[in-house]
């Protein structure tokens, strides 16, 4: 796919650009949206990512090692949970119905055909993540992970992990905890990026005004540090650009005309897994909470992690 070439430099509105960082990101870790998404029907896969054998998916033996110490805090619209002294929280997405896609009243925006036809759709209620999983967290939840810190560089996305990781981080972390994380719908995550019933109906996660709200069309600028930017109507952060997010759902690029309204699950089976939100690497355009994109569930992508849901 040829995304659009109009990328705009907005970043001097933004608080946290550090000038060290100008090339802290190596050139084979580079991924643009033309190597993840096509806009024809053709099937090739990225040219990027390192690979990682496909295994049983029932398969996790990171249940067998010592699960990690978690406390629990409940409040009336989101739940802490401190593992191995590291804090997330998950926020209460209370159900509703929404109109998810591209709708064609929006024609001044670049679009493509899977995002459409624009569709009703009704979720229960369930919570999310406000941040997307750090790799704090991660080594929290698995204490021999090999994660790389610099002073001043802390709380960064975990990314470089594949679908099928992220299957295995939400069973262990399932274990430990005694509650049901997973990864998002690709209908939840859209639901949660519009700001669920408290939705303004924004282009992107909580404004029209990118530059408030993502890190995007960066250059040679890295992945930032989460809670830096501002939140959408629901408390998240970088549900817009920062790393695309993996979903639950293989990806069907006809799959809209199709889907059930109630609490959709994607198609049964594919070849490639959803992943939304666009990136550090995206265009502005590739950060709209409508825009779909797909990705190999066994590729490690540097622009690609994980946000995590809960069921009630």
């Amino acid at each position: 796919m040829h995304m659009n070439d109009k990328k705009e430099q907005v970043f001097e509105n933004n608080p946290y650009w550090e000038e060290q960082d100008k090339n802290a990101r190596q050139v084979n870790e580079k991924t643009t949206d033309a190597d993840i998404k096509q806009a024809d029907s053709t099937d090739k896969s990225p040219k990027v990512a390192v690979p990682v054998e496909e295994d049983d998916l029932d398969s996790n033996p990171s249940l067998d090692e010592p699960l990690p110490q978690v406390e629990v805090r409940k409040e009336d619209n989101a739940i802490t949970f401190i593992v191995n002294g590291e804090a997330f929280k998950m926020i209460k997405v209370e159900g509703g119905t929404f109109t998810m896609g591209q709708q064609d009243e929006d024609k001044k925006t670049l679009s493509f055909t899977d995002e459409k036809p624009a569709h009703q759709v009704t979720l229960d209620t369930f919570y999310i993540a406000d941040v997307t999983v750090t790799q704090e967290l991660w080594k929290a939840v698995y204490p021999t992970a090999d994660i790389s810190q610099k002073k001043g560089r802390e709380h960064l996305p975990k990314v470089k992990i594949s679908w099928y990781d992220c299957r295995r981080f939400a069973q262990r972390l399932s274990k430990a905890t005694g509650y049901n994380f997973r990864m998002p719908t690709e209908a939840e995550w859209e639901f949660a990026a519009k700001g669920g019933v408290k939705s303004k109906n924004y282009k992107f996660a909580g404004t029209n005004s990118l530059s408030f709200v993502a890190w995007y069309n960066t250059g040679n600028k890295p992945i930032q540090p989460v809670k830096k930017l501002k939140t959408n109507e629901l408390g998240l952060y970088d549900m817009s650009g920062n790393i695309y997010e993996w979903c639950a759902d293989w990806y069907d690029k006809d799959y809209y005309a199709s889907s059930p309204q109630h609490n959709p699950q994607g198609p049964e089976e594919g070849q490639y897994k959803v992943i939304r939100g666009g990136s550090v690497f995206s265009t502005a355009d590739s950060c709209r909470i409508s825009m779909r994109m797909r990705h190999d569930p066994k590729l490690r992508e540097a622009g690609v992690g994980l946000r995590l849901v809960l069921d009630c």
